[in-house]
Formats: structure tokens, sequence, C-alpha cells
């Protein structure tokens, strides 16, 4: 046998080996590139195969020769592309694609016409593995940083195999068996380089998930406090440590952030979260122990730290909440604080205590919150431009003289002052490009506006203060004829605040000009609101309105 056939069929026993290892990693983990890898070596081994076999079918057969020079060009590519996978490169492949496409087209120009050679073919093939190899060397060269010296080796080893092969059979043409020989050792210590690659890899990511892991059981994610777990940890630890004395606890509670889930979305929610534990974590001092303790609950240990101190971090937390906001919508939490000053006293007790104080302030700071929260979300809509201020003022100035009108007492007066200013309170949930768009709206954008009603039933109720104008806001776009919605009440079974509101917001709508219809006259508004009488409005209200805006000399 000759010694070129020897050396493939070596050649063949490395390649061996290193498809099983492939084959094995892939049982455990089916990555496309490690796949890839597998397919581009197969081919390899098939072409070794058939070379030290069978070299007379290879020299005596062009169309053998083709196919195997064309099957080993694809195995290269399949082989780069992999490892253009696993370095993540991305725009690699599609150019990788384009160079595959391109050369098969001169291969095949090449293969058809008779005039070229066996040689001309295989010394095409046999450059465009080494432009292959030079484009993947200097990719992995580029991605050392991330990968580590590791990958800066391989990508060298690519230029070395390169430089080895081209250098030695093209300019010097020395005799093929050493410089095959170097070339063979280079091929099969890159192939494994990237299996090492691939491990070093997966040790890595491991890891992270194991520090991850241990992260987990002391920090809340969310907000990279600590958490519960841990601070209890420290409660007990603490409780018995009589160096920390005086120890002060604080224990706070967000305000209103059920009503910011509920409201503007769980996502917002999260945002609020964070930004409440980066003001206590920018409070409190490098020794503090900072904890999220629940949903929307924070502690605080304040080792060395007597009272008189802890409520000054508390007043700095609050004070932090006024002058740190990001929007309109007041960032505040309750706060408790009580303090352990003597041996004998159970830290537990003392963490209670807090918690106690906590609670009483948030039924006085609570209900501010949420007030101050609703109030401002009326200043919202008139910020993104969904209420103009002119067109809540006009409807509080047409309810306070319709209120007049009807008799109404001082309490019915102020709920329909209210319900005229937070009416549309929904429209903060409809995204901005359907609310104020300048046509006419289709029907799925119809339906997203109809949704309003019922976004601002449940932020009335999540208000709590404002509670009592929910059925108001979700019913005031029914008609008197059961044909509005959300729910196609009818006459009586619409509440009368809201048939109220609709005739005021309707007669406010239609004399000032809108997106995408002029403004009316009043005569001509009045005149709309006695023709819907009984079919949208309601048909004792609409004639008593048209009265009281006649008689001031408006109609």
């Amino acid at each position: 046998m000759e010694t070129s056939a020897l050396l493939l069929i070596a050649s063949l026993g490395a390649i061996s080996v290193l498809l099983m290892l492939y084959a094995y990693i892939f049982t455990f983990d089916h990555r496309l590139f490690l796949g890839l890898w597998f397919i581009g070596w197969a081919v390899i081994a098939l072409n070794y195969s058939l070379d030290a076999f069978f070299p007379d079918l290879l020299r005596q057969n062009r169309l053998i020769l083709g196919l195997s020079l064309s099957s080993y060009f694809w195995a290269n590519l399949l082989i780069s592309w992999g490892t253009f996978i696993f370095l993540k490169i991305k725009a690699g492949m599609s150019l990788l694609l384009t160079a595959g496409m391109v050369w098969l087209f001169f291969f095949i120009f090449l293969f058809a016409n008779r005039s070229g050679s066996a040689l001309q073919m295989i010394q095409y093939t046999c450059f465009a593995v080494y432009v292959l190899s030079s484009w993947v060397g200097i990719a992995m060269i580029r991605s050392a940083g991330r990968y580590g010296n590791l990958a800066l080796f391989l990508g060298l080893l690519n230029i070395a195999w390169v430089s080895n092969t081209v250098f030695s059979s093209c300019i010097l043409k020395i005799p093929q068996m050493a410089p095959y020989i170097v070339s063979q050792i280079i091929l099969i210590l890159n192939a494994i380089g990237l299996i090492q690659l691939f491990l070093k890899e997966q040790k890595d990511e491991i890891k992270q998930g194991l520090d991850h892991i241990t992260y987990l059981t002391s920090y809340d994610e969310l907000t990279g406090l600590h958490n519960k777990a841990y601070f209890d940890k420290k409660i007990l630890e603490m409780g018995k440590n009589n160096d920390c004395l005086p120890i002060s606890l604080l224990v706070g509670d967000m305000n209103g952030l059920k009503f910011v889930n509920d409201v503007l979305g769980h996502q917002e929610g999260d945002n609020w979260l964070k930004r409440m534990a980066l003001i206590i974590r920018q409070s409190c001092r490098k020794n503090d122990i900072t904890a999220r303790w629940g949903g929307d609950e924070f502690a605080m240990i304040l080792p060395n730290t007597d009272k008189e101190t802890a409520f000054h971090i508390g007043q700095r937390i609050r004070t932090a909440c006024k002058s740190n906001q990001e929007t309109d919508i007041l960032l505040s939490i309750s706060l408790g604080v009580a303090t352990k000053t003597d041996r004998e006293t159970d830290l537990l007790e003392v963490l209670k205590q807090a918690e106690e104080f906590m609670y009483e302030m948030k039924l006085i700071e609570g209900k501010k919150a949420k007030w101050a929260i609703a109030e401002i979300l009326g200043k919202l809509l008139q910020k993104k431009d969904y209420e103009t201020k002119g067109h809540l003022e006009r409807m509080e100035s047409l309810a306070k003289e319709f209120a007049q009108t009807l008799n109404f007492s001082r309490e019915n007066l102020n709920q329909l002052l209210q319900a005229a200013k937070l009416h549309d309170i929904g429209k903060i949930a409809i995204p901005g490009d359907i609310v104020l768009k300048k046509s006419q709206l289709n029907e799925a954008e119809w339906s997203a506006i109809k949704r309003h009603v019922e976004i601002g039933y449940r932020i009335a109720h999540a208000s709590g203060e404002f509670a009592h104008l929910a059925d108001i806001i979700l019913y005031h776009h029914e008609w008197w004829n059961g044909q509005g919605y959300p729910q196609g009440l009818k006459e009586e079974e619409i509440p009368f605040l809201a048939r109220i509101i609709s005739i005021l917001d309707a007669f406010d709508v239609m004399t000032n000009r809108q997106p995408y219809k002029p403004a009316k006259t009043v005569n001509e508004a009045l005149d709309e609101l006695c023709l819907k009488a009984g079919t949208q409005f309601d048909p004792v209200l609409v004639p008593i309105f048209v009265q009281m805006m006649t008689a001031k000399g408006l109609g």
C-alpha cells in the first residue's frame, strides 16, 4: 500500500474518534453547529476513504472526481457555517451560503468544459477551501475578546493551516508527505480545540447558572435588594449580637402599587418597585441591610443606630421619593420605625412594632396617595392631549349649571363634578395613535376606543376614593334605546349621572372642532340633542338642558 494511502487511513482513524466525540456530545446537547460539524467531518472521512481505498476510481472517472471535490468543498462550508453559528456571527452565515453558490457555479463551468483538467478542478476547490479557512480564522481571532485565548489560538491555527499548505505546495513545491502530516495534525487540533471551546462555554454557563442560584438565595431578582429569607436570617443573627446595639428597624409599604398594576400594568408596577429599591439603597448607609420583604413591602436593619437617626433615614427616603419623580404620578412609601436598645428585648418583637407603626401610617398616607394618583391621572390625560384642558373646564362648568338647574344637593354636585373630570380617564391605557388619530377610526380601532369605559371603571375601583364614580364612568356611553356600549343598558337602567354626563359630553364635543369633523353651532348641537332624545339621550333631561342653554341666550 502506498504511503499516501497509509497517511489517509491514519487520518481516518483520528476523524473517526472525532466523529464519535461529536455524536456523544450531540446526544446530550442538540445544537445545530454540532450537527453541521459532524456532517462536514463525516463527508471528509468519506472522501478520504475513497482516496485511500479506490484511488484509481478518482483518477479515471471524471464524474466521481467532480462529486468528490464538490462534496469536499461543501463539507468544509458546513464546518465553517457551524463555526459561525457557534461564534454567533449572523452576518457571516448568509455570506457563506452566497460564497458556496458562487463556487458551485464556476465549478460546474469547469466540470462541463472538457478543456478544464482534473488538476484545475482540484486547484480551484483547494483555493476555495483555503479562503473559507482563512475567513473562519479571522472571525475566531476577532472573537477572542469574548471567548478568550483559546479562540485566538484556534484562529491562528486556521491561518497556519492555510499558510503551511499554500507555502509548501504552491510556492516551494516540496514533497507532499511532511506538509501533509503537519496539515492533518493542524486540522485535527483545530477540530478538538473547537470542542474544548464549546465545553468551556458550557462550563461557564453552568457556573453562571450556579452563581445565579446562589444569588437568588440571598437577593431579590427584580430589585437587587436582599430577599425576605436573608432578612429573616439576619434578624435572628443580630438579635443575638449585642455589639450592634442599638439596632433600629425600618419597615415600609409602597403606596398605590396595586393601583399602578391595575391601571398602568404590571410592567410599570415593576418599574416602580425598582425605583423604590434604588431610593432605599441610596438613602441607607453601607452597613445597613436593605431587603424586599414582600410584594410591595421593604425592610431595613440599621445596626448601631438609635431611633432618631432611623427617623432621619426614613425622612431621607420620603424626600428622595418626592425629588425622584420620573412621571407625574407620586411615588411614596409608608414607613414604621422601632428600635432595640437593650439585650433583653427580642428583635422579632421590635420588628412587629415597626410593622404595626407602618400600618398606622399606611391608613393616613395610603388614602392620600390614592387620591393624589387619581387626580394626577386626570392631568395625565391632558398632558397626552387625550383630553384638552378646555374640554374638562367646559364639562365642569356645564355640570355646575345643570346641577343647579336640577336642584342637586352638594353631595350630588360634587359627584357630578368628579365624574365630569374623570369620565374618560380610561383613555390613558389606549394607544395614542388611536386616541389622537385625525381621521375616522376603523372597526378594530373603534373597538379599542370603546374599552376606555371598562378601563376607567377599573381605575375608579382601584383608587378607592373614586369607587363611587365607577358605574358612571362605565355607563356614560350607554344609549336610552339600548344601542350603546359596553352592556347595552337602556332607559332607567342607566345611572342618572351617567345620562347627564352623556348629554354634557356630546354637547361639548359637537360645539368644538374635532380631528376629523368641524364644530357645530350651539343651535345645531341643541337640535342634534333634541333629534336624538329618546334614542341616544334621556328624553326628559334633554329638554331641560336645551331650556337652560336657551335661557342663557346661547340657543
